[in-house]
């Protein structure tokens, strides 16, 4: 535990050594002159625990009344999905940004009918140990915070995770001991928490920054006062910097950072643990191939413009999940790959993302808007 603690604030001092402005610096223009822009992208996709999914993803790039050049630009997402496997999702997630920037609020709401992939906890499981996951959930983060200087700011969050008719398959290839293992939430329920959030955010935009940085530590409690079936408490550092080597400041060539941490202590269920993987942290892994406690990664990003709206990236991450900081260096997992960029928005960059990874054993393709932090 002290160790872990050690870490976290290790993490902690060095995103705070990435400061360097003092103000947002922010590249759209006044609200009068901003146009609010919407783009409308409907796609076709195959894997096989869905067979052919077909969505749309719907993204609005927009300014409030009132708001001017010192304020950047707000976003709202929208992705419905459906596969053959009547299977069914939708997502809705937005940043809102008040004029001035007197406060922000980000959230994120999810209904699914989705299976997903079970290898078990910690960092060493094996693929034979895989197990299909069945549930129906819907989901809420969001967070509310508060000017305190400019660039900074301190509030709230929430969190509200209902997980319904939750259904394991057999794990034919497991042993004896896998079989009758009891696995955390495994009857479903809810997890619900409060907690407290700091940003430092002096990104040029919260969608696609070229420059500046970004701090987030944040917490959770969950338990019986927030109405949780589970008590638990969680912890989340996230450090960013973006440098851009653009002579016409564009943000035509960037380096991007990134480091972070989350940190699980108590009873979480096995779909609130620190979960490695996804289209964000550790491109290339499955999101949720490997879960426990704790969870600490670091990525770098070379993002590349190239004629017209087109651009490329390179990137690799490190990465590993674990009950402590000794078991977490243990078997640390890497990743690199590649990208495409389309950019859907040439007065506000929104970038049509297509990235695909591999690490030992494993690979991803992904296709969203934003860039993956």
């Amino acid at each position: 535990m002290k160790k872990t603690l050690l870490l976290v604030v290790g993490m902690l001092v060095a995103g705070m050594s990435f400061a360097q402005e003092a103000t947002p610096d922010s590249t759209a223009t006044a609200n009068d002159t901003y146009k609010t822009k919407y783009t409308f992208l409907p796609y076709a996709i195959y894997a096989p625990e869905t067979s052919v999914e077909g969505g749309v993803l719907i993204l609005r790039q927009f300014k409030p009344k009132g708001a001017g050049a010192d304020t950047r630009p707000s976003n709202i997402e929208f992705n419905p999905a459906y596969t053959l496997n009547n299977q069914w999702k939708i997502n809705l997630k937005h940043t809102y940004i008040a004029p001035g920037e007197k406060w922000i609020t980000t959230g994120r709401f999810t209904l699914r009918k989705f299976p997903e992939k079970y290898f078990g906890i910690g960092n060493n499981t094996s693929d034979a140990q895989e197990r299909r996951v069945d549930w129906t959930a819907a989901m809420f983060t969001g967070d509310w915070a508060k000017q305190v200087k400019p660039g900074m700011f301190a509030g709230v969050q929430v969190k509200y995770n209902r997980y319904m008719n939750v259904m394991f398959e057999d794990c034919l290839e497991c042993n004896d001991e896998q079989l009758g293992e009891v696995i955390p939430g495994e009857e479903g329920g809810t997890a619900a928490g409060i907690g407290l959030i700091y940003k430092w955010d002096l990104r040029n935009s919260v969608m696609t920054p070229v420059r500046g940085h970004y701090l987030e530590v944040s917490t959770l409690h969950h338990g019986k006062a927030t109405l949780s079936d589970y008590g638990f408490s969680s912890l989340k550092l996230d450090a960013r910097k973006y440098f851009d080597f653009s002579s016409a400041q564009n943000g035509g060539s960037v380096l991007a950072m990134q480091a972070m941490g989350q940190f699980t202590f108590g009873d979480a269920p096995f779909r609130e643990l620190a979960m490695l993987g996804g289209d964000g942290q550790m491109r290339g892994y499955y999101f949720g191939r490997y879960r426990d406690d704790h969870y600490v990664t670091a990525q770098v990003e070379y993002r590349q413009d190239l004629f017209w709206r087109f651009g490329a990236t390179a990137f690799a991450t490190v990465g590993n999940v674990g009950n402590s900081v000794e078991n977490m260096m243990e078997n640390i997992k890497g990743t690199v790959g590649a990208g495409l960029r389309l950019n859907m928005n040439k007065k506000d960059r929104a970038h049509l993302r297509l990235d695909y990874a591999v690490g030992n054993g494993t690979s991803g393709l992904y296709m969203t808007f934003g860039e993956a932090f």
